[in-house]
This record gives structure tokens, C-alpha cells and sequence, in this order.
């Protein structure tokens, strides 16, 4: 039985990552601030934010107390100051060239343990018990999420995880680092609750890099 291809969560409307932009500019506007700076009408502006809000990308507080229709300001959730593009990639790129320097094997090692088992339970929180199936679906959801182009494919007992542009393409660079594919592989191991293998990968020209369990998943017979 074949596993249906399935993406997660259709990128934002480039008309709402306009506002999205505005808001990390300038946290709390009101839709009339919205409405002088985009140009719009009310109606248009509260569609947005609705989407937005319904997204969990941004959220409402209300303003003052008294009488009359009562007045909100928006703001970017954690999740919506990613999609906005906050970018931590020159402090990955140091951090990652410092632990590189690093002489000891045996320190470095450990602390690229470390990071990895932090980053994969970071993901393991977000995600149900369940099949490995099931799991591995969820995993390619939270990479979408993040603007990382994942599905997974294969056949019941025989999932792969396809994940289509490199996470971490700052830090691989021009040197092809495979060290941040063991760090991937890593991660997806902790996050899963499954040891994963790389079984193929962008660095070696494939149009993807495929993730899968390291024994064969077994599946009850009907």
C-alpha cells in the first residue's frame, strides 16, 4: 500500500505577509494604521488579519476599557515573527564555525549531541504518539511550517521522509559540510523517537534528501 504524498499548510497570501512585514516593523498597529499604510479598506484589512490570526501567525489585544466598540491592536506570535523572516543565520554561522574549531573529538562530540538532542525535543513536543508513519507525517508538517519544502512518500512499513531544500544551507556552504547532515540526521532521530538514516542526499545531486527508519517498521497484519 502505497503512502500518499501530502504537504502541510499552503504558503501565507502575499498580500497577508505584507502585513506580517508591517507588524514586525512596528508591533501593534490598529486596522486603521493598517489601513494608511497598505491603502485599503477596513473590510480588506480585517480579512487579512483574520486569516492571519486564524493561521496563529498574529494575535489581538484590546485596547483601553469603557464604552463603545471596543479597539484592538495586533501583534506577531512567536510563529509569526518566523514567517515574517526573522533570521538568526549569522549566529548560526559563527556558532557553527566556533564548534568546528573546536580540537578535542571528544568535546565536539558531545556538545554536537547535545544541540541535536535540544533541537529534536524541541520537535518531539509538538509531536503525537503514533506510528512511525504517522510521525514522520507530523515531522513534514513542522518543516513546511517552516518554509522547508517536506513530504513523505514510500509504502506502509517502508515511510521516507523527503525533505527537498537543505534546512541549514548557510552552514553547509560552498565546502558541501556533511557534519550538518549527521547533525539533521541527528535531530530527526531525537524528534521521531526512531533512529533515522540519510539513504540519499542533495549533496550528492539528488533532487532531494530522503530520511528513513534504520530497521524495516513492521505492520500488523489485517
Amino acid at each position: 500500500m502505497e503512502i500518499k504524498t501530502q504537504f502541510v499548510d499552503a504558503p501565507t497570501r502575499p498580500v497577508d505577509q505584507l502585513v506580517l512585514d508591517l507588524l514586525r516593523r512596528q508591533a501593534g498597529l490598529s486596522v486603521t494604521d493598517l489601513m494608511e499604510r497598505l491603502e485599503v479598506t477596513a473590510t480588506a484589512i480585517r480579512q487579512r488579519l483574520d486569516r492571519l490570526e486564524g493561521s496563529g501567525l498574529i494575535e489581538r489585544r484590546k485596547q483601553g476599557v469603557g464604552r463603545g466598540r471596543p479597539s484592538f491592536n495586533y501583534f506577531l506570535t512567536s510563529k509569526g515573527a518566523q514567517q515574517a523572516g526573522v533570521s538568526y543565520s549569522d549566529l548560526a554561522i559563527a556558532l557553527w564555525s566556533e564548534i568546528k574549531l573546536i580540537e578535542s573529538p571528544e568535546v565536539k562530540e558531545t556538545l554536537m549531541d547535545r544541540v541535536s538532542q535540544r533541537m529534536g525535543g524541541s520537535f518531539r513536543e509538538l509531536i503525537a504518539d503514533g506510528s512511525i508513519e504517522d510521525r514522520m507525517q507530523l515531522m513534514a508538517g513542522l518543516l513546511s511550517n517552516r518554509k522547508i519544502p517536506t513530504c513523505m512518500t514510500g509504502s506502509i512499513g517502508l515511510p521516507i521522509l523527503e525533505v527537498q531544500a537543505c534546512p541549514y544551507p548557510d552552514l553547509v556552504g560552498h565546502e558541501h559540510d556533511r557534519s550538518v547532515c549527521n547533525m539533521e540526521t541527528r535531530v530527526l532521530s531525537v524528534a521521531l523517537g526512531q533512529e533515522m538514516e540519510l539513504s540519499q542526499c542533495l549533496l550528492d545531486g539528488h533532487s532531494c534528501c530522503q530520511f528513513k527508519p534504520t530497521v524495516t517498521v513492521s505492520v500488523a497484519a489485517s
